[in-house]
C-alpha cells in the first residue's frame, strides 16, 4: 500500500507518521502546497494522511486534495489540520475558538463506521484555535470533547475521517489504535 503524507509544515508531522500502520518504505512525504495545485498528484496512491500544521486550510491550500481523495474513493484521515480540511470541503464551518494548546482532556467517541473499535472515552491532546461546526451530510460528528467540540468526523459513505486531536502525541495513550482502527476498516472496505 501507497500512503501520501501531506506534510504542512507542523513539528509533529513525524510522530504522525511513525503511528501509520504500515512500513516506512510505503509512505512518501510532501508538502501540502507542493501538492496542493496538482492534478496528478494523487496518482499512484492507496490512501492520504493530510497531518497538522499552523495555518487554517484555505491558507494551507490542503481542501482541494480533500476533495480529489473523495472523487478517487481513497482512504483519507485528517489530523487536527487535515481534519478542518475535511470539514470545509464539504460544506462545515470553520470558527476561532479559544485556544487549546497542550491540552489534554477527555473525548467520547459514539458509534462509528471509520472508528468502529474506538466507543468509549479517550484521552486526548488538543492543539487548535479553529474548530469545525455545523457538519452537514455526508459528514457526521463521532466523538466530542466535554466542552461540546468536534474531536472526529467521518464521511458517511466515502472512507475519509478526521481527528481534531493529536493522536500522536504522549497525552494521547490511544492515538496508535484510533489511527490503526480506521486503516484497517479502510483497507477491509477496498477488498
Amino acid at each position: 500500500m501507497r500512503v501520501l503524507f501531506v506534510e504542512n509544515d507542523d513539528s509533529f508531522s513525524w510522530n504522525l507518521i511513525d503511528l501509520l500502520p504500515f512500513a516506512r518504505g510505503e509512505i512518501q512525504i510532501r508538502r501540502g502546497l507542493d501538492v496542493a495545485g496538482e492534478i496528478t498528484a494523487l496518482d499512484g496512491y492507496d490512501a492520504v494522511v493530510i497531518g497538522p500544521g499552523p495555518k487554517d486550510p484555505q491558507r494551507a491550500g490542503i481542501v482541494g486534495i480533500v476533495r480529489a481523495a473523495a472523487r478517487r474513493g481513497l482512504p483519507l484521515l485528517g489530523v487536527c489540520l487535515g481534519h478542518q480540511a475535511i470539514g470545509l470541503a464539504f460544506g462545515a464551518e470553520l470558527v476561532r475558538v479559544h485556544p487549546c494548546h497542550g491540552q489534554a482532556c477527555p473525548i467520547t467517541f459514539g458509534p462509528s463506521r471509520r472508528f468502529p473499535g474506538c466507543a468509549g472515552v479517550h484521552e486526548a491532546m488538543r492543539y487548535h484555535s479553529l474548530a469545525l461546526t455545523a457538519l452537514v451530510p455526508p459528514l457526521r460528528a463521532v466523538a466530542t470533547s466535554a466542552d461540546g467540540v468536534i474531536m472526529a468526523l467521518e464521511h458517511d459513505r466515502l472512507p475519509i475521517a478526521g481527528l481534531q486531536f493529536h493522536p500522536d502525541s504522549y497525552a494521547s495513550p490511544t492515538g496508535r489504535a484510533i489511527v490503526a482502527d480506521f486503516f484497517r476498516g479502510a483497507l477491509e472496505a477496498q477488498r
